[in-house]
């Protein structure tokens, strides 16, 4: 005859397992369900906004590069 407490934490842990899946499948049902939108604020793509970008850049002379962070000057 086989031992009792064996076949009784081997049931234990395949219902423990079982639950566990079905919770999971749960989530996951749920979070399919739930509309894509709702990760976010709603994005309005037809107002203008987030990074400005302008065509008018004026810079100065060139810099000259710095000598301070050359390698090999020890």
């Amino acid at each position: 005859m086989s031992n009792q407490r064996t076949t009784f934490a081997k049931r234990q842990r395949e219902q423990n397992r079982k639950d566990k899946l079905r919770s999971k499948q749960e989530r996951l049902a749920s979070r399919r369900a739930a509309a894509p939108g709702e990760k976010g604020p709603p994005i309005a793509w037809d107002e203008p906004g987030g990074v400005e970008t302008t065509t008018d850049v004026t810079t100065d002379a060139p810099t000259a590069p710095r000598t301070d962070d050359v390698p090999g000057d020890g």
